[in-house]
């Protein structure tokens, strides 16, 4: 495999979105640092969600630029906002409307950055070898979980929070530099571009919407109470599991991606989400190290082939001239998830244990990935014309 394969931009983008993942991935302490300027779990919890909701308004206006404005002039000009965000924390000091509005400016930033360089990856992406290099692109996002969340704990350890805000924005910086030598692409589609919600509500894509709703649901599920259910079930740690779910998510994305523009997408996906809620079963059940290893195992694969495969199918479905307006609504689920999955999930656990609420959550992927399987074949079929017409493009 050579770089080339994936387009001669490649390399950089990569580059550029591995260095903003990283300034984005030593976020995970953000809460620490709120919880000593005063701030309580409920309040921490209501400007996380404020992120959310703002983010999700701003969707529809998001999608519109990415296809009217070129992908580089966006990233560069949400790239400088960031960072500088990001620097600007450095000046506060207590709990208040200024942390406030520099936190929510930099997470709606990254959520805009993380939407526009994987949408100008895909247009970058050989139509050929696009599944696998957005498998390989995807790298960029699971490096960082490792690698910031060790780093944080380093600098805030010798140089407090201050250190992580200035080690942030410089990652965050340098990930502008390279963006700048990155060349405008032009893309253009043969179809006129109507509306962000008509690309929402194409046909052939809703089932992906669901499809990903489901993914994002069991990813949400696990990244906001694994730690939680390890301290209360006392089994195995936070840090293992996650660590063998990287690992092994990044190795099935390197292993796997020359196969994932080889064969159909859909039984992949089917038993991907289906492998994910397998995991989250055994999860519920689990009362050992070893199978808590091996629900980390079961989703860590799964995460690995279907985030590749839901993004590939999308940009391959999408008209190519709502190409944005398309990964803007597939990357907002994500938010979705959180914002109503997450608090769902967490009211089951407190009503009832882990074993119902991880139980429920896995039936739920099980069961939805047969119906997506069943739906995706029926419309597909029914919009064949289009979708070729797009290939062609």
């Amino acid at each position: 495999m050579t770089v080339r394969r994936f387009g001669p931009y490649f390399p950089r983008i990569f580059t550029a979105a591995l260095l903003e993942e990283m300034a984005f991935a030593l976020f995970i302490h953000f809460p620490g640092y709120l919880s000593g300027l005063g701030a309580t779990e409920g309040l921490i919890g209501v400007l996380y969600a404020a992120s959310a909701i703002i983010g999700l308004s701003l969707r529809p206006a998001l999608g519109r630029i990415l296809d009217r404005t070129h992908r580089r002039t966006v990233i560069l000009a949400t790239g400088a906002l960031n960072a500088t965000a990001i620097l600007l924390l450095v000046t506060t000091s207590v709990w208040g409307p200024w942390l406030w509005a520099l936190f929510l400016v930099q997470r709606i930033m990254q959520l805009a950055l993380f939407t526009t360089m994987l949408t100008y990856g895909a247009d970058s992406i050989p139509v050929e070898t696009r599944t696998q290099g957005l498998a390989i692109f995807g790298l960029s996002g699971l490096i960082p979980i490792g690698v910031s969340g060790y780093l944080g704990d380093v600098v805030i350890a010798s140089f407090g929070f201050e250190g992580m805000f200035w080690l942030a924005a410089t990652l965050s910086a340098l990930s502008f530099t390279v963006v700048w030598t990155l060349p405008v692409l032009p893309v253009r589609g043969s179809s006129p571009r109507r509306s962000f919600w008509a690309a929402m509500a194409q046909a052939d894509l809703l089932p992906l919407w669901f499809a990903t709703l489901l993914f994002s649901l069991g990813l949400e599920t696990l990244f906001t109470f694994t730690r939680t259910y390890v301290d209360a079930r006392q089994v195995g740690s936070a840090g293992a599991f996650f660590g063998v779910y990287g690992i092994v998510a990044a190795a099935t994305r390197i292993l796997g991606g020359r196969l994932y523009d080889r064969i159909p997408h859909r039984p992949l996906l089917v038993s991907s989400i289906a492998i994910y809620g397998v995991g989250l079963g055994i999860m519920a059940l689990a009362g050992t190290t070893g199978a808590l290893l091996l629900a980390a195992v079961a989703c860590g694969s799964a995460h690995g082939a279907a985030f590749p495969l839901l993004s590939s199918e999308v940009v391959n479905r999408a008209r190519v001239s709502e190409r944005g307006s398309a990964m803007s609504v597939f990357t907002s689920i994500f938010d979705i998830a959180l914002l109503f999955g997450a608090p769902a999930v967490g009211f089951i656990i407190e009503g009832f244990d882990y074993l119902v609420a991880f139980s429920m959550t896995g039936l739920a992927l099980v069961g939805g990935a047969v119906v997506y399987g069943f739906w995706d074949r029926r419309l597909v079929k029914s919009s064949e014309p289009l979708v070729g017409e797009e290939a062609l493009e």
